[in-house]
């Protein structure tokens, strides 16, 4: 099983998530759509992942599940969105993120996981 991981931009999510996952889940193959790791140099215009959450990871996942699933919809089983939903009614936070990917027809028939 593939799985495509969104998740917000914080320290534990870029290092630690996926290999955990990896660890846990050892018959699925996890990867890791946000946050993106930054390289060394600079890079104009750069969108940065490193700590989006709530509203802005909604915005993020509207803007690359599309072009993703365009390019390798084949290639997924299920969407695994985690976001800490701190400062947010968590039940709320989850429908909003399920709701943007909702709009995305090429998602409709995906498994999705919110967290």
């Amino acid at each position: 099983m593939v799985v495509w991981v969104f998740a917000g931009g914080g320290e534990a999510e870029i290092r630690g998530l996926i290999p955990f996952l990896r660890k846990n889940f050892p018959g699925c193959s996890f990867i890791r759509q946000t946050p993106a790791r930054n390289k060394p140099g600079s890079k104009p215009n750069k969108e940065v992942d490193r700590g989006i959450t709530g509203k802005s990871l909604i915005n993020r996942i509207s803007k690359r599940l599309p072009q993703a699933l365009k390019l390798r919809q084949s290639e997924v089983h299920l969407i695994l969105v985690l976001d800490d939903l701190d400062c947010r009614d968590p039940v709320e936070q989850k429908n909003k993120i399920l709701a943007a990917i909702a709009k995305i027809p090429e998602a409709v028939n995906l498994e999705k996981c919110v967290g």
